[in-house]
């Protein structure tokens, strides 16, 4: 109980957790995705907006450069030899290789204006040499391909315009600016944005684990005490039932048979089966390891639907058993026929006058265990509450003996084997009990 405890501690925390985490990271890297592409957005705007009023390098035939006029042309720039922006990536270790060659570059940007041709007839540059003819050709053909006016091809960000010059010819422009720069800080800044969580959230799990472990003490503590409490008072009540049982056999020898006495020993045989199940339930919840073994199922299930049909048949009722040969199970014998029989009496005990009570013990994937028993008017049946214990529908309420920790029990010995228990009402007026047992496989002898 207290490791299932810490664990589901453990894991909800760390759910929290990573869930603020991975909001700070997302909003972090958001915001400053969104400031990025708000400045090349204000760069191409200055482009667009100052292209008639700068200087422009025009291209002849050739595809190389000319002087438009002494007053205007820029002069010649040569890049470094290990200008990483055309020729090749820069030398060491490279983060991401695919935007290396433009990491030292700045967002530099130019107007391209296309005649009605679609040839380019004039190209403004922020900075001579930028770009070369043959790169900007393909990327304006790219660019044209696609049919976006606004948009990104490749690491460029661009906007397309269409207007006309002052002889009233209609022209294109087009505005690109190189993002490899700002592509390469938003990609660094997610990479080490994550890394960073990835190593505080393990951090602060790590303390988690360790923490747990005192966060739960109290409650830790606390049930120990109850669990101590509930198996000292059993054993404490053992000697007085015992004693009055002594007694009330002694009294009857004395003066003979009497209703009195006959309720006495109702009574303390009602306390004793009470004492011995809270007594079950309080070494269950201790998780000590079982000793399990591999024990023949079908012969369990068998053998103890068997032992109630005297007891069926005088009430009238009819058992049907349909359990198949050779399932084999790993676990303890002992309980597993108590988990039976605590399902078996639940179904004699609910079971209509003259019903049907149906066993079916089948293997496919898990081992399914179905009890089956019919009652048209299941009042207070509740199929989320039946395991709870001391619960008791109003159909229960009879003084039948019971006082609703059959079911608990049945619920703890499932759980001890890895398995699943679950209650439901079925067609026609039916109740059923379904135990799903995980299926092991054993080697066979040589």
């Amino acid at each position: 109980m207290i490791p299932k405890l810490r664990r589901k501690f453990i894991s909800v925390t760390a759910a929290a957790l990573f869930a603020v985490i991975l909001l700070v990271t997302g909003s972090i890297n958001g915001i400053f995705i969104i400031q990025n592409t708000r400045l090349l957005s204000s760069h191409l705007d200055m482009l667009m907006e100052n292209d008639e009023n700068a200087p422009g390098t025009h291209f002849q035939d050739g595809g190389l450069p000319a002087e438009t006029g002494e007053e205007n042309s820029l002069p010649p720039q040569q890049p470094p030899q290990d200008f990483p922006g055309r020729r090749g990536p820069a030398e060491g270790f490279s983060l991401l290789p695919r935007f290396e060659n433009r990491l030292r570059m700045r967002a530099d940007g130019c107007v391209v204006l296309l005649d009605s041709q679609g040839g380019i007839a004039d190209i403004r540059q922020d900075a001579a040499q930028n770009y070369s003819a043959e790169d900007l050709e393909e990327i304006v053909s790219n660019i044209l391909d696609s049919g976006d006016k606004d948009g990104w091809y490749s690491c460029y960000r661009y906007r397309v315009t269409d207007r006309t010059d002052p002889a009233g010819v209609p022209m294109t422009l087009i505005g690109i600016v190189n993002a490899s720069s700002t592509l390469y800080s938003i990609l660094t800044m997610l990479w080490v944005s994550v890394l960073i969580g990835i190593a505080g959230f393990l951090v602060v799990l790590l303390i988690i684990v360790f923490a747990s472990g005192r966060a739960i003490r109290p409650i830790a503590e606390s049930y120990a005490r109850q669990k101590q409490f509930v198996t000292d008072a059993g054993h404490e009540l053992k000697t007085p039932l015992t004693v009055i049982s002594a007694d009330n056999a002694l009294a009857r020898m004395t003066y003979g048979d009497c209703e009195w006495f006959d309720g006495i020993d109702r009574q303390v045989g009602k306390m004793n089966g009470l004492v011995r199940d809270l007594i079950t339930l309080a070494k269950m919840d201790e998780e000590q390891a079982p000793a399990f073994a591999a024990c023949s199922l079908s012969d369990i299930v068998y053998d103890t639907a068997r032992s109630f049909e005297n007891l069926i048949r005088s009430e009238t009722k009819v058992l049907t058993l349909d359990i198949a040969d050779g399932i084999t199970c790993f676990g303890d014998e002992a309980r597993l026929r108590q988990l039976v029989s605590v399902l078996m009496d639940n179904a004699v005990k609910y079971c209509d006058e003259k019903g049907k009570i149906a066993v079916h013990l089948t293997a496919g994937r898990t081992i399914r265990l179905q009890i089956i028993n019919d009652c048209r008017n299941p009042e207070g049946f509740d199929p989320e509450k039946v395991f709870e214990r001391f619960y008791r529908g109003d159909r229960a309420r009879t003084p039948d003996g019971s006082y609703g920790l059959g079911l608990s029990i049945a619920k703890s010995i499932v759980e001890l084997h890895k398995g699943s228990i679950s209650a439901r009402t079925a067609d026609h007026g039916r109740i059923l009990f379904e135990v799903n047992l995980p299926l092991y496989s054993f080697p066979s002898q040589q």
